[in-house]
Order: C-alpha cells, then structure tokens, then sequence
C-alpha cells in the first residue's frame, strides 16, 4: 500500500481515477490509509472516556424525504413469541434508511459502467469492510454553526453548497487539522432543522420538490479531500452533496473513482455539543458494518469516544 506521503495528488491521477493504486483486487479504497499506527494514534485521543452513538432509530428520518422519488422505506418490526423467548424480525429493511454507509457498489461510474478500482464483480461488496472493520481518527466540522455565526446560515431546506472555503474556515476556528486517514463528519444542521419541524413539515418534504444542503459538488472539492487525506467522509443530511443532485456527481467520483466512503443522516446534533463543551473536535470513531456479501450498504453501527 502506498504511503499518504507517496500517493499522487489528485491533479496527477489519471482521469481522476485511482485505480489500482491499492492493488487490482483492493476493495477497500481509502479505507487504506487507517493503518495500525494510526489507529493506535487515534486511541489516544479518548480522554473522558464519553461515548456517543452516532445511530439515528431505525425509523429515522420520518417520513423520509424525497419518498417521493425513492423506493426506501422503514422496516416492520416483527416480534415472534415464545413462552420463555423472543426473537426479533425487521422486516423489509433497507440498509440505506437510517444512519447509513454507502458502500463502492451503491453507484456505478457514470462514465465507466464499472464500480470502484474497474470492478464490475457485485460478489463482496461492502463485506470487505465489515470483514475489516472501520476506526481512526474521527474529526467533526460544526459547518452548520459555524456558518451560523458568520451571518450566513445555511438554510436546511434549500440545496446550499458548503464550500471548500467553508470548510477550511470552519476547521481554522476549531482548531483542527485533517490529517491523512481522518474519517471527516459534517454537521450542516440538517439534523436540527429536521427533527425540530412539525410533521406536517417534514412530510412535505416527501415530494419530488425536495432539497438539503451539502459539499459543492467540484473538482476544488474532490480536490481537497483527496488531497487531505481524508478515509471517508458523513454527514448528518441526506445525500452529503446538495439534492438535487448535480454535476459532477461526487457519489460516482467519492465512491467509484477514488474510493472514499460516504456516510448520510449520521446522528451528530449531542456529539457537536459535547465537542464544543469541551473544546476538541477530535476522537476515536469505530464502526461495524453488516457483514452482507453484495451488499451496496450499511447501518452506520458508528460511535465516537471523546
């Protein structure tokens, strides 16, 4: 595996690919770069010891949004009792409801046809993951707030970009770095602005008129994140990129092209709290996703120890 150090910058990959660059059979893309140093170096940075869930319910977000356009829905749960015993069914649950990983076969490159590294196999998927398991360096960017306090709040129901400027700014306030092989979460306060709404609100967001903020789908962008190194990046909101969606697509250029994880609806509302009391925007994240061979994506099973 090629050191951060080695790997080439994102002008000098070509096409905008990486391409074998962890090997013709990696599946595990940017996930790479959280090496057993690194990790160890994340460990160290549990102080208080606080543990946060990151997870929303199963049934979040209710109603989803865009349910309009999307063929996901929550899952039934089914309770089978017995006299001494019961066993647990959720039924018809989709991977990619709640707090949510997307996995290197969710898209396929939209120039390509082919999924993450030239792979057109659907045989392992997001099991390469699990089999591995995720944990690093977690750092969270308030973007939200931060924007907030600027005089220039994103507004959780339009399709605001959140710049690279903004998150550079963002990350100078909070006195952070992204080093190589930071697992990145933004909070735009999608999360805020959603659960705070009535349910006559948030259901009419389920129509094809739906819009969330998100990073600018650019070259700048995906400039700035191959270039910094990040393993993967979450966000509390529900396409990381704004919807409706755009070009350059950043899910076929994050996922197929350079391999770097998305996470979406993560849960980061008490986690930005806990960060700001305490002045620290760094932790160990650890995550654990369905072992599922074929599976395009995951429950997040994500946590982040302060």
């Amino acid at each position: 595996m090629p050191d951060q150090d080695r790997r080439p910058a994102y002008d000098d990959l070509p096409d905008g690919r990486a391409l074998g660059l962890y090997g013709p059979d990696d599946e595990l893309g940017a996930l790479n770069l959280l090496t057993p140093a690194r990790v160890a170096a994340a460990a160290a940075l549990v102080r208080s010891g606080d543990v946060f869930s990151l997870n929303a319910s199963l049934y979040y977000p209710s109603p989803h949004p865009a349910s309009a356009v999307s063929r996901r829905r929550p899952p039934t749960h089914v309770v089978h009792r017995s006299e001494r015993a019961r066993d647990d069914l959720w039924d018809g649950l989709f991977t990619q409801y709640s707090s949510q990983w997307d996995g290197f076969l969710h898209v396929r490159d939209v120039e390509h046809g082919c999924f993450y590294n030239g792979s057109t196999d659907e045989s392992r998927g997001i099991a390469a993951w699990a089999e591995r398991g995720i944990a690093g360096r977690g750092v969270l960017l308030d973007v939200g707030r931060w924007r907030a306090e600027r005089g220039d709040p994103l507004d959780w129901r339009s399709d605001a970009e959140i710049s690279v400027e903004d998150l550079r700014g963002c990350a100078a306030s909070q006195g952070v770095d992204l080093e190589p092989g930071t697992i990145l979460l933004l909070r735009t306060g999608w999360e805020t602005g959603f659960t705070e709404a009535s349910y006559a609100e948030r259901a009419a967001l389920a129509t094809t008129d739906f819009s969330c903020p998100g990073i600018e789908p650019s070259r700048a962008m995906l400039t700035f994140l191959w270039d910094s190194g990040v393993a993967a990046v979450a966000a509390d909101n529900f396409t990381l990129e704004p919807f409706p969606l755009r070009d350059p697509w950043l899910h076929s250029a994050m996922l197929n092209r350079l391999g770097i994880p998305i996470g979406e609806f993560w849960h980061l509302d008490e986690l930005a709290t806990a960060c700001r009391t305490a002045g620290r925007w760094e932790f160990l994240l650890t995550s654990a996703p369905l072992n599922g061979p074929g599976s395009a994506g995951s429950p997040a099973n994500v946590l982040a120890i302060l």
